[in-house]
């Protein structure tokens, strides 16, 4: 099942099925190339009751909502990551990418789900780059969230968007409709 430009649907992000995270996000492109949404300024986060196995609030539990120009996600199928798009200033000038290592994203009627992988590439308009939370990846493996061979993977796949380069993606002076509101969770958000 496609999706339509516009419509809204549900980030959800969980470990070993275990909901932590949940965001509604709205659709601007459902293609076989890729799935690209939009997480407006305001939108707020969900955290379902002991969603975060891990002994602490999750870390964006302080946060009531995107701050910022909102968020633009570019998710290609069977990716081991996403390229989410910055902007910012006052005239809304693009800031950068930064590649979200993660699970493949799957497809469930008006949501998809993942698992972030924690380790980040921020990459300026310039092309230099630089690795994002090398060290608390490295924390996770004797918490139990990763073994050390999906550490490994998970870096492999870093390496691998750095090899092919896929940037600019085209996404770079998007700018969101004004009149869009921002979304609201549906019903049933937080089930498992």
């Amino acid at each position: 099942m496609r999706w339509e430009p516009g419509d809204v649907v549900v980030w959800r992000e969980a470990w070993r099925g275990r909901l932590y995270c949940v965001s509604p996000v709205r659709v601007l492109e459902d293609s076989d190339e890729s799935i690209v949404a939009y997480l407006a300024e305001g939108t707020r986060f969900g955290f379902p009751p002991g969603g975060w196995p891990f002994g602490e609030a999750h870390p964006w539990a302080g946060r009531g909502g995107w701050a910022g120009h909102g968020l633009l996600i570019q998710h290609r199928p069977g990716s081991a990551h996403t390229v989410w798009h910055f902007w910012e200033g006052d005239d809304r000038r693009f800031a950068g990418w930064y590649v979200n290592m993660q699970e493949p994203y799957r497809r469930d009627g008006r949501s998809f789900e993942t698992q972030d992988h924690e380790l980040d590439i921020w990459i300026r308009p310039d092309g230099s780059w630089e690795w994002q939370d090398e060290a608390e990846l490295e924390e996770w493996v004797p918490r139990g969230r990763f073994t050390r061979d999906e550490v490994s993977e998970i870096r492999a796949e870093g390496e691998r968007v750095l090899a092919e380069w896929p940037f600019p993606t085209g996404w770079e002076e998007w700018t969101p409709d004004p009149s869009w509101p921002v979304p609201e969770f549906p019903a049933h958000w937080n089930r498992t």
